[in-house]
């Protein structure tokens, strides 16, 4: 999310003492008031710098030519636990555009627009601290520049999801956005998050804590042996796709299903589906095999496992720091799944389409079975009273209402914010609109009919027709930055091209029309499908 370079892998090479010895204990953070802004009053371009009342580090960059607007970016999940050694590290510098990219920042200061961002009070989730950062700062930098007139907001990831809350709570400060692959809110986010930690650990690692963590650095380490355990769960998982044996650390029932003849594999495809993660992968498309005896079997069995395990890999850490992250702020797990009925949340769709993956009908019966609320050897996460009662009075629930000129760039099968995401949003959006075609019509009889201008372009980042590579031996060749997989998978053309989109709607009140003519539009794999049906996440389909 914030951290492009997240390396979750490296746990497996990290021994319990040397976590330990390698972990940065962080002083906490002492009350701030807003300082600044500082000008160095260079040409072209000035730089000012000063933290907002929260603490927030902040820039802006604004160019001699100032032509009135102003974009603000919000970066993407950052860690609240400092360990280096597996590049993790407490970043709280300012951002102002992706990655901060010079490239970006100077592609928009010499169009005469000014560039701000703050790196925010605190990482981790931290949408509702973002937001309050977010609209201080706008208001410094307006009383600073007094001929401001059009703000743009724009983020990825965490700050996709920032950008999106930030617009739907005050839409009079932003006059367009644009939001890339975006979080959901919590809720619905956690049950994502925590639904594939719980299940990895239920079927393969029950010691695996999950909850319940220590206060301060002991948690930490808390965690920080849970994700060496879930690293060990995936390279075990990923050594034995071919001959179905279960990790060594299985539990009793993930045992007996071995026993009955289940392989690791089909529990691994089913958890992703429960949870809803795409089996679609930077280096497996589910089509493709090797020219091989394994041809046929291929895409039928090994391929949606070995996809959905390289997702898995990547949204793995974000979903516990997250989750760890919310513990630590609401007092105690926020998460519950004590009465959750997971057969409910695998579809008819996906019980026809994953059938042979699955290992048939029988198996899928035997493997919900053991995830039945009743088995003890499957205990469930009762959420504790006062933390839950915390979330839902203190945390915004975004509602996912387009209320500026928004553009959405969203990867169809990003593994840590999945598609469903944004097709709730857009199936919201086409009701909103065509009841708002509908009260035009009403309100028009006499005068003549005068149609409402779309407030939302989704941009989907799609995937090539296959791409999936093997070996002569047939063995898979690992592949990285397939677009339309991976987390925030973009480039800087497809970053230019969403801000130049946005900048026109919030100079001219519309989105640009026929985004998809743009000669550029389809060598960069996008396209606009208003009849999308990416699955929604399981929180608004199955609780």
């Amino acid at each position: 999310m914030r951290t492009p370079t997240f390396k979750s892998r490296a746990f497996a090479f990290i021994s319990a003492t040397s976590l330990l010895a390698a972990l940065v204990v962080v002083s906490p953070a002492t009350a701030a008031v807003a300082t600044g802004p500082t000008c160095d009053g260079a040409t072209p371009v000035q730089k000012c710098t000063g933290t907002t009342s929260d603490g927030a580090l902040y820039e802006m960059r604004v160019p001699a030519t100032f032509n009135g607007t102003v974009t603000i970016w919000s970066h993407g999940f950052g860690s609240n636990t400092s360990f280096p050694a597996a590049g993790l590290t407490i970043d709280s510098s300012a951002q102002i555009a992706p990655a901060n990219n010079p490239v970006l920042v100077k592609y928009l200061t010499d169009k005469g627009v000014a560039v701000i961002g703050s790196g925010f009070s605190t990482q981790g989730w931290n949408l509702d601290e973002a937001v309050k950062t977010n609209t201080e700062l706008v208001g410094i930098f307006k009383a600073k520049f007094t001929d401001t007139k059009k703000v743009v907001a724009w983020g990825y990831s965490m700050g996709g999801g920032i950008t999106q809350a930030f617009a739907e709570q005050h839409p009079e400060l932003v006059s367009a956005a644009a939001v890339m692959n975006p979080v959901d809110a919590w809720d619905a986010q956690s049950k994502y998050f925590v639904d594939l930690l719980w299940l990895l650990k239920n079927w393969f690692d029950p010691s695996i804590q999950l909850t319940g963590y220590a206060a301060g650095v002991n948690g930490d380490m808390q965690m920080l042996g849970d994700i060496q355990k879930y690293t060990a769960i995936l390279k075990s998982l990923q050594a034995s796709v071919a001959t179905g044996a279960w990790p060594t650390t299985s539990s009793k029932s993930g045992l007996a299903l071995q026993a009955n003849g289940i392989p690791s594999r089909s529990a691994l495809l089913l958890i992703g589906r429960l949870a809803g993660i795409s089996a679609q992968s930077s280096s497996f498309d589910g089509i493709a095999g090797p020219a091989t005896s394994a041809v046929t079997a291929w895409p039928l069995a090994y391929a949606p496992a070995l996809g959905t395990l390289e997702n898995i890999s990547a949204v793995i850490g974000y979903a516990l720091l997250g989750a760890r992250d919310m513990q630590s702020k609401m007092g105690g797990s926020n998460f519950d799944n004590s009465t959750t009925d997971y057969s409910k949340q695998l579809s008819a769709a996906d019980r026809a389409i994953y059938n042979a993956g699955f290992s048939g009908n029988t198996a899928i019966a035997g493997m919900l079975s053991t995830l039945n609320p009743l088995n003890p050897d499957a205990p469930r996460i009762k959420a504790d009273a006062a933390a839950l009662a915390k979330s839902k009075a203190t945390m915004y629930q975004s509602t996912g209402k387009i209320k500026v000129p928004t553009v959405v760039l969203m990867g169809q099968n990003d593994p840590v914010e999945p598609a469903g995401i944004v097709q709730r949003m857009a199936d919201l959006y086409e009701q909103d609109f065509a009841a708002a075609k509908e009260a035009a019509k009403a309100a028009n009889q006499s005068s003549g009919y005068v149609a409402p201008r779309r407030q939302l372009a989704v941009l989907w980042s799609v995937t090539p027709k296959t791409w999936s590579k093997f070996t002569a031996d047939g063995l898979p060749i690992p592949i990285a930055g397939t677009p339309g997989t991976g987390h925030t998978n973009f480039t800087a053309a497809h970053y230019k091209f969403v801000i130049d989109a946005a900048l026109t709607a919030a100079s001219t009140g519309a989105l640009p029309y026929k985004l998809e003519v743009n000669q550029s539009f389809k060598k960069m794999l996008l396209t606009i499908d208003r009849t999308s049906a990416y699955a929604w996440m399981k929180h608004y389909t199955t609780n």
